[in-house]
């Protein structure tokens, strides 16, 4: 990664998709590609929160529950957006649609603006993945289950590699689903269970008021014991709590990982 900036990563794209997009025959596989890129965020999007959403049709949800909703979010998500395509080429034929390129634009517009949502969601994808790898990593330490040596995850070191670039900042301020501050939020509360480490992690002369900010929630402490970090991320209560308390310009400038010595 080091031997390629991600602009560089995200050009190659561009005009990846952009030259296909010239060829004819590739529109069949622009729609696949669209579908199973939906299917995915939407199946680890549902299999993050799986526990949450099991939890409305039983009373004791069970771990493979997350995994089965996740697989069928993604299998559903794959055909309707391949129906809702197909429908909106304007034919069935598949003649049609490669003679028209698609949506009745030329096909190397086509494929630019398809590189484009490509590339955005690709970059949301590998936030939100490095996110919860870094929530299990952080939960895994505090625990005792592994110490500083630990190597961060592959997500995790791609989300850092993103995030370092100019092109990564930019697409931080457009990126729907995560949120940098909320990050931070969330591993305050995991590093919350050891006050020691939260002295350490937070390194101020505000660590008591921050300490006191992050507040005693049974959903989240659930959560936490359930390794269900994609609620702990979207607890509310959480998230409100430490912004009455500091601003969101300090909650971002707090590194939980350097503080505690983990290596990114």
């Amino acid at each position: 990664m080091d031997q390629i900036s991600p602009g560089l990563l995200i050009g190659g794209i561009l005009v990846v998709f952009t030259l296909l997009g010239f060829l004819r025959s590739f529109v069949a596989f622009f729609f696949n590609l669209l579908s199973l890129g939906a299917g995915g965020l939407a199946g680890l999007w549902v299999y993050n929160n799986g526990y949450l959403i099991a939890d409305r049709a039983t009373d004791q949800p069970e771990p493979w529950m997350s995994t089965a909703l996740g697989i069928g979010a993604f299998v559903l998500t794959v055909i309707i957006i391949r129906k809702i395509l197909v429908f909106l080429a304007g034919s069935s034929s598949k003649d049609s649609q490669t003679r028209t390129g698609g949506f009745g634009l030329p096909g190397g517009t086509f494929g630019f603006l398809f590189g484009i949502a490509f590339a955005y969601f690709m970059m949301t994808g590998v936030r939100y993945a490095g996110t919860m790898a870094e929530l299990d990593r952080l939960s895994k330490y505090i625990s005792g289950q592994i110490d500083e040596s630990s190597k961060s995850s592959f997500f995790s070191q791609f989300k850092t590699w993103i995030d370092d670039s100019r092109i990564g900042q930019w697409h931080q301020k457009v990126d729907y689903l995560n949120d940098p501050a909320d990050t931070n939020a969330a591993k305050l509360a995991i590093v919350r269970k050891d006050p020691e480490k939260f002295a350490q992690a937070t390194g101020n002369q505000e660590q008591e008021i921050i300490y006191d900010a992050v507040p005693v929630d049974p959903a989240i402490q659930e959560a936490y014991d359930r390794r269900n970090y994609a609620a702990v991320l979207r607890n509310k209560n959480n998230r409100e709590s430490i912004r009455e308390t500091i601003s969101e310009e300090e909650l971002l400038r707090i590194d939980v990982e350097k503080a505690l010595g983990l290596g990114k």
